[in-house]
Protein backbone atom coordinates (compact mmCIF):
# COMPACT_ATOMS: atom_id res chain seq x y z
CA UNK A 1 0.00 0.00 0.00
CA UNK A 2 1.38 3.14 -0.59
CA UNK A 3 1.63 5.63 1.86
CA UNK A 4 1.64 9.64 0.37
CA UNK A 5 2.91 12.27 2.76
CA UNK A 6 1.18 15.96 3.29
CA UNK A 7 4.12 17.56 3.38
CA UNK A 8 4.84 16.09 -0.70
CA UNK A 9 2.02 17.65 -1.87
CA UNK A 10 3.63 21.61 -1.96
CA UNK A 11 6.85 20.32 -2.78
CA UNK A 12 8.83 21.89 0.53
CA UNK A 13 7.76 20.64 4.00
CA UNK A 14 9.50 23.32 5.66
CA UNK A 15 6.99 25.85 3.83
CA UNK A 16 4.49 25.50 6.29
CA UNK A 17 6.94 26.75 9.40
CA UNK A 18 8.53 29.26 7.60
CA UNK A 19 4.46 30.88 7.49
CA UNK A 20 4.02 30.33 10.97
CA UNK A 21 7.51 31.86 11.84
CA UNK A 22 7.20 35.65 10.28
CA UNK A 23 10.22 37.48 10.01
CA UNK A 24 9.80 41.26 10.87
CA UNK A 25 10.49 43.15 8.21
CA UNK A 26 13.67 45.65 7.92
CA UNK A 27 11.36 48.61 8.04
CA UNK A 28 10.26 47.76 11.58
CA UNK A 29 13.50 46.93 12.56
CA UNK A 30 14.39 50.29 12.26
CA UNK A 31 11.62 51.51 13.46
CA UNK A 32 12.35 49.64 16.47
CA UNK A 33 15.88 50.80 16.76
CA UNK A 34 14.68 54.54 16.77
CA UNK A 35 12.49 54.34 19.58
CA UNK A 36 15.02 52.18 21.62
CA UNK A 37 17.70 55.12 20.62
CA UNK A 38 14.57 58.10 21.71
CA UNK A 39 14.43 56.05 24.82
CA UNK A 40 17.88 56.14 25.67
CA UNK A 41 18.07 59.78 24.92
CA UNK A 42 15.53 60.88 27.02
CA UNK A 43 16.30 58.68 30.20
CA UNK A 44 20.03 60.59 29.28
CA UNK A 45 18.37 63.97 29.31
CA UNK A 46 16.84 62.97 32.45
CA UNK A 47 20.03 61.94 34.29
CA UNK A 48 21.73 65.14 32.91
CA UNK A 49 19.18 67.53 34.13
CA UNK A 50 18.83 65.84 38.25
CA UNK A 51 23.02 65.98 38.12
CA UNK A 52 22.38 69.45 37.42
CA UNK A 53 19.87 69.95 39.69
CA UNK A 54 21.68 68.52 42.42
CA UNK A 55 25.08 70.03 41.71
CA UNK A 56 23.57 73.35 42.55
CA UNK A 57 21.89 72.22 45.27
CA UNK A 58 25.40 71.48 46.64
CA UNK A 59 26.65 74.45 45.51
CA UNK A 60 24.12 76.29 48.01
CA UNK A 61 24.83 73.10 50.26
CA UNK A 62 21.15 72.17 50.74
CA UNK A 63 21.82 68.67 49.94
CA UNK A 64 23.70 65.54 51.81
CA UNK A 65 27.71 65.81 51.59
CA UNK A 66 27.71 69.08 50.82
CA UNK A 67 29.54 70.89 53.78
CA UNK A 68 32.99 68.78 55.25
CA UNK A 69 33.65 69.64 58.25
CA UNK A 70 37.28 68.21 59.43
CA UNK A 71 37.77 67.30 62.87
CA UNK A 72 38.88 69.86 65.65
CA UNK A 73 42.96 69.62 66.08
CA UNK A 74 44.09 67.36 68.97
CA UNK A 75 45.86 69.45 70.71
CA UNK A 76 43.24 71.86 71.41
CA UNK A 77 41.05 69.31 72.74
CA UNK A 78 43.53 68.65 75.76
CA UNK A 79 44.01 70.91 78.76
CA UNK A 80 47.01 73.38 78.36
CA UNK A 81 49.07 74.03 80.98
CA UNK A 82 48.36 77.10 83.11
CA UNK A 83 50.23 80.38 82.61
CA UNK A 84 51.99 81.49 85.31
CA UNK A 85 50.49 84.52 86.80
CA UNK A 86 52.60 87.54 88.81
CA UNK A 87 51.12 87.78 92.46
CA UNK A 88 51.09 91.60 93.36
CA UNK A 89 52.58 92.26 96.90
CA UNK A 90 51.31 95.23 98.30
CA UNK A 91 53.74 97.07 100.59
CA UNK A 92 51.83 99.06 103.60
CA UNK A 93 53.79 102.20 104.05
CA UNK A 94 52.02 104.47 107.01
CA UNK A 95 53.16 108.15 108.21
CA UNK A 96 55.47 106.36 111.33
CA UNK A 97 57.52 104.42 108.96
CA UNK A 98 58.26 106.98 106.43
CA UNK A 99 59.04 109.19 109.33
CA UNK A 100 61.24 106.86 111.06
CA UNK A 101 62.93 106.59 107.47
CA UNK A 102 63.57 109.97 106.99
CA UNK A 103 64.99 110.71 110.74
CA UNK A 104 67.24 107.31 109.99
CA UNK A 105 68.23 108.79 106.52
CA UNK A 106 69.05 112.47 108.47
CA UNK A 107 71.69 111.12 110.75
CA UNK A 108 73.51 109.03 108.31
CA UNK A 109 73.75 112.28 106.22
CA UNK A 110 74.82 114.25 109.62
CA UNK A 111 77.55 111.56 110.03
CA UNK A 112 80.34 111.86 108.01
CA UNK A 113 81.09 108.15 106.34
CA UNK A 114 84.78 107.25 105.96
CA UNK A 115 85.27 105.80 102.74
CA UNK A 116 88.30 102.90 102.88
CA UNK A 117 90.36 102.76 100.02
CA UNK A 118 89.65 99.99 97.59
CA UNK A 119 92.59 98.63 95.22
CA UNK A 120 92.41 98.49 91.92
CA UNK A 121 92.27 95.64 89.55
CA UNK A 122 92.99 95.05 86.01
CA UNK A 123 89.25 95.16 83.92
CA UNK A 124 88.42 91.46 83.53
CA UNK A 125 88.05 89.69 79.98
CA UNK A 126 84.50 90.56 79.02
CA UNK A 127 82.67 88.20 76.37
CA UNK A 128 79.57 89.26 74.12
CA UNK A 129 76.93 88.63 75.82
CA UNK A 130 74.81 86.97 72.90
CA UNK A 131 78.28 84.65 72.59
CA UNK A 132 76.54 81.25 73.88
CA UNK A 133 74.10 81.96 70.50
CA UNK A 134 76.57 82.72 68.15
CA UNK A 135 78.42 79.74 69.23
CA UNK A 136 74.90 77.39 68.27
CA UNK A 137 74.72 79.43 65.07
CA UNK A 138 78.60 78.29 63.84
CA UNK A 139 77.52 74.85 64.93
CA UNK A 140 74.52 74.49 62.83
CA UNK A 141 74.48 74.11 58.82
CA UNK A 142 73.69 77.02 56.73
CA UNK A 143 70.34 77.60 55.73
CA UNK A 144 68.54 76.01 52.33
CA UNK A 145 65.22 75.12 50.83
CA UNK A 146 62.90 72.40 51.90
CA UNK A 147 62.86 68.95 49.68
CA UNK A 148 61.22 66.64 51.94
CA UNK A 149 59.15 66.70 55.29
CA UNK A 150 58.37 64.30 57.53
CA UNK A 151 56.24 63.69 61.04
CA UNK A 152 56.59 60.08 62.50
CA UNK A 153 53.27 61.03 64.80
CA UNK A 154 51.08 61.12 62.17
CA UNK A 155 53.22 58.66 59.62
CA UNK A 156 53.77 61.21 57.13
CA UNK A 157 56.80 61.35 54.72
CA UNK A 158 56.34 63.91 51.55
CA UNK A 159 57.97 65.43 49.01
CA UNK A 160 58.40 69.22 49.37
CA UNK A 161 58.56 71.84 46.11
CA UNK A 162 59.32 75.46 45.97
CA UNK A 163 56.07 77.76 45.75
CA UNK A 164 55.28 81.53 45.28
CA UNK A 165 52.08 84.04 44.83
CA UNK A 166 49.91 83.76 41.96
CA UNK A 167 46.78 84.43 40.18
CA UNK A 168 43.82 82.75 40.65
CA UNK A 169 41.35 82.40 38.10
CA UNK A 170 39.40 85.67 38.77
CA UNK A 171 43.20 87.76 39.14
CA UNK A 172 43.62 87.20 42.95
CA UNK A 173 47.06 86.92 44.19
CA UNK A 174 46.77 83.86 46.82
CA UNK A 175 49.72 81.55 47.83
CA UNK A 176 50.63 78.98 45.74
CA UNK A 177 49.92 75.44 46.38
CA UNK A 178 50.89 72.45 44.44
CA UNK A 179 49.11 68.39 43.89
CA UNK A 180 50.40 65.72 46.31
CA UNK A 181 53.45 67.89 47.61
CA UNK A 182 53.79 70.15 50.58
CA UNK A 183 54.87 73.65 49.25
CA UNK A 184 57.65 76.04 50.77
CA UNK A 185 57.70 79.33 50.69
CA UNK A 186 61.36 79.51 50.64
CA UNK A 187 61.94 82.86 48.60
CA UNK A 188 58.82 85.00 50.47
CA UNK A 189 59.41 83.43 53.87
CA UNK A 190 62.86 82.13 55.33
CA UNK A 191 64.84 79.00 54.78
CA UNK A 192 65.03 76.07 57.00
CA UNK A 193 68.01 76.71 59.74
CA UNK A 194 67.89 80.26 59.17
CA UNK A 195 66.53 82.94 62.15
CA UNK A 196 63.04 83.63 60.92
CA UNK A 197 59.76 82.14 59.79
CA UNK A 198 59.87 79.11 57.36
CA UNK A 199 56.04 78.47 55.95
CA UNK A 200 55.03 74.83 54.43
CA UNK A 201 51.61 74.24 53.49
CA UNK A 202 49.50 71.39 51.78
CA UNK A 203 46.05 70.50 51.20
CA UNK A 204 43.69 68.75 54.11
CA UNK A 205 40.84 67.19 51.60
CA UNK A 206 40.98 67.97 47.54
CA UNK A 207 39.12 66.13 44.98
CA UNK A 208 42.14 65.95 42.37
CA UNK A 209 45.02 67.85 44.29
CA UNK A 210 45.52 65.17 46.97
CA UNK A 211 45.83 65.45 51.09
CA UNK A 212 49.20 65.62 52.24
CA UNK A 213 48.17 66.97 55.58
CA UNK A 214 44.90 65.00 56.04
CA UNK A 215 45.93 64.10 59.38
CA UNK A 216 47.83 67.02 60.91
CA UNK A 217 45.34 67.92 63.02
CA UNK A 218 46.27 64.76 64.86
CA UNK A 219 49.45 66.78 66.16
CA UNK A 220 49.92 67.37 69.78
CA UNK A 221 52.73 69.17 71.87
CA UNK A 222 56.06 68.37 71.72
CA UNK A 223 55.63 65.87 68.60
CA UNK A 224 58.65 66.00 66.32
CA UNK A 225 59.06 67.27 62.90
CA UNK A 226 62.33 66.93 60.26
CA UNK A 227 62.83 68.45 57.39
CA UNK A 228 65.44 68.12 54.46
CA UNK A 229 66.79 70.88 52.51
CA UNK A 230 68.11 70.58 49.10
CA UNK A 231 71.50 69.53 50.06
CA UNK A 232 70.23 66.29 52.03
CA UNK A 233 70.93 67.90 55.52
CA UNK A 234 68.08 67.24 58.00
CA UNK A 235 66.90 69.86 60.66
CA UNK A 236 64.80 68.49 63.54
CA UNK A 237 61.70 70.41 64.82
CA UNK A 238 58.84 69.94 68.05
CA UNK A 239 55.93 71.08 67.87
CA UNK A 240 55.29 74.34 70.34
CA UNK A 241 51.65 75.52 69.70
CA UNK A 242 48.30 74.51 67.19
CA UNK A 243 45.70 76.92 66.47
CA UNK A 244 43.09 77.42 64.57
CA UNK A 245 42.68 81.16 62.98
CA UNK A 246 40.19 82.95 59.94
CA UNK A 247 41.93 82.53 56.57
CA UNK A 248 42.18 86.39 56.40
CA UNK A 249 44.95 86.22 59.06
CA UNK A 250 48.11 86.37 57.64
CA UNK A 251 50.23 87.21 60.98
CA UNK A 252 51.04 84.00 61.23
CA UNK A 253 53.46 84.18 57.80
CA UNK A 254 55.33 86.98 58.71
CA UNK A 255 58.66 87.04 59.48
CA UNK A 256 59.75 86.59 63.05
CA UNK A 257 63.19 87.39 65.07
CA UNK A 258 63.37 83.32 66.26
CA UNK A 259 63.78 80.40 63.76
CA UNK A 260 60.43 79.11 63.92
CA UNK A 261 58.78 76.45 61.10
CA UNK A 262 55.14 76.98 60.19
CA UNK A 263 52.75 73.99 58.82
CA UNK A 264 49.55 75.64 57.44
CA UNK A 265 46.20 73.79 56.17
CA UNK A 266 42.63 74.03 56.05
CA UNK A 267 40.51 74.00 58.65
CA UNK A 268 36.45 73.80 60.36
CA UNK A 269 34.00 73.53 57.97
CA UNK A 270 34.10 73.52 53.61
CA UNK A 271 31.36 76.36 52.55
CA UNK A 272 30.71 75.40 48.91
CA UNK A 273 29.06 78.68 48.34
CA UNK A 274 32.80 80.85 48.85
CA UNK A 275 34.45 77.36 47.78
CA UNK A 276 36.65 77.93 51.16
CA UNK A 277 37.30 76.24 54.85
CA UNK A 278 35.97 78.37 57.62
CA UNK A 279 39.53 78.26 59.09
CA UNK A 280 43.31 77.49 58.57
CA UNK A 281 45.08 75.06 61.16
CA UNK A 282 48.59 76.34 62.19
CA UNK A 283 51.48 74.13 63.49
CA UNK A 284 54.13 76.43 64.90
CA UNK A 285 57.29 74.08 65.83
CA UNK A 286 60.81 75.18 66.77
CA UNK A 287 64.56 73.70 66.97
CA UNK A 288 65.35 71.12 69.32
Amino acid sequence: MAVQHAGTRDGDPRRHDRARLRLPSRRESDSQAIQAVNRLAAALVVLGVLALAYAGLWQLGIVPGSRVTLPAPVALEKPRPATPTAIAVAVATTPIALGVAVTATSQMLATPARVPSVPTFAPPHLAPADAPDRAVVAARPPPGYAVRLAIPAIKLDTEVKQGGIVQDADGNSIWQTLPFVAVHYGDLTARVGEPGNAVIAGHVVTLSEGNVFRFLYQLDIDDQVQVWDDRQREFDYHVVDVKLVPPSDTSVMAPTADERLTLITCGGTFDPVKREFSDRLIVTARPL
